[in-house]
């Protein structure tokens, strides 16, 4: 009985060194990518923020092995990264955020990716309406009202502003800048929180909806992808189960013919989010943009001084949209490399 323990134990040390191998080589890569193929976004003079491929390396950890090999792969790819390519002071409270943010990343991976695609659909799409109809009712209350980010430029004095007419979002906005140091630029920040940030969601909701369609689309429906029911070296296995284009063994390649290869190809790749995407977009788009806020607040508040002048959400929005576009780019990258870890039986050994 001992010897069988000891044994369960040494496979499963050996396991997570394993993990730790293979995130250490994901790490690697992400770090020469990090010194070659990205960049800065200018922001308001200084660098505003990365762009690069190189973080779906660092993401795929976390997809593949769970949160804590997320969180080390995250950590000490922003420590590595600022000592190997110094950009300004190293702030420790950022690189504490990135590795949270890859243990979130791979424990939110870990909850959704045995959900339903309809019901992870379904949800995705009625916040997309909720958050598209409040941004639309708000800007359309401001616009009711004339508020714009100039409302004040003609008012000598906005403490006068009389409020108790306005509809009830123009009298919160006004409310709340009226009486502040500096009216207009508060109330630009206000306007952008108040409509312009949930349409903002509302886009973050179609893109994500977007990808899914695509991506499921392309790797599940498309009839290349599918065996030609003509064929006779495979009609035995139409009816098998699982089908088989939703198998990834156990069919001799010489029996089911060229185009079954790519039927059981697909499947590979589909494998990890039984015939949706939507969880693995979600996951690395949402915490992505948690990070990105994250990180947001901390230059805003203590690493760029000269952000503070202006409000968060001058800061945030720019910030947000580019994460959101490297987001969308490394959820492909993460596709076609987890189907190939799927596809490696060593690698598909160690995935979680």
């Amino acid at each position: 009985m001992s010897e069988i323990v000891l044994r369960r134990n040494i496979t499963k040390s050996g396991i997570h060194l394993r993990r730790l191998v293979a995130t250490g080589v994901f790490l690697a890569i992400s770090l020469v990518l990090r010194m070659t193929a990205s960049g800065y976004v200018t922001l308001f003079g200084t660098n505003g923020a990365r762009v690069g491929i190189h973080g779906v390396f660092t993401i795929m950890p976390a997809i593949l092995f769970g949160p804590w090999y997320g969180a080390v792969a995250s950590g000490l790819g922003d420590l590595l990264g600022h000592f190997m390519r110094p950009m300004g002071a190293w702030l420790w409270q950022m690189t504490i955020i990135m590795a949270v943010g890859g243990f979130i990343r791979g424990w939110a991976w870990r909850l959704l990716r045995g959900r339903s695609p309809f019901s992870t659909r379904g949800v995705v799409v009625a916040l997309t309406i909720a958050f598209l109809a409040f941004g639309s009712f708000s800007m359309m209350q401001l616009q009711q009202e004339g508020i714009t980010r100039s409302f004040y430029d003609d008012i000598e004095d906005p403490t006068a502003v009389d409020t108790s007419q306005m509809n009830y979002i123009s009298r919160l906005v006004i409310s709340r800048t009226q009486n502040t140091r500096e009216p207009d630029v508060q109330l630009a920040g206000r306007i952008a929180e108040t409509a312009y940030a949930p349409l903002g969601a509302g886009v973050l909701g179609i893109v994500l909806l977007g990808i899914d369609f695509f991506l499921t689309k392309r790797l599940e429906k498309d009839d290349k992808y599918r065996p030609h029911e003509k064929d006779e070296k495979y009609r035995n296995y139409e009816n098998a189960e699982p089908p088989l284009w939703q198998a990834d063994e156990g069919i001799p390649d010489d029996v089911i013919g060229v185009r079954a290869r790519f039927a059981k190809m697909a499947a590979i790749l589909c494998a990890p989010w039984n015939g949706s995407i939507m969880p693995l977009a979600l996951t690395i788009i949402l915490v992505s943009l948690l990070i990105n806020t994250a990180n947001s607040v901390l230059m805003w508040a203590v690493a760029v001084p000269a952000w503070s002048a202006f409000p968060f959400m001058y800061i945030w929005l720019p910030r947000a949209v580019v994460a959101l576009l490297n987001s969308a780019v490394n959820v492909f990258i993460a596709v076609l490399l987890m189907g190939v870890c799927y596809k490696q039986p060593h690698m598909k050994s160690l995935i979680e």
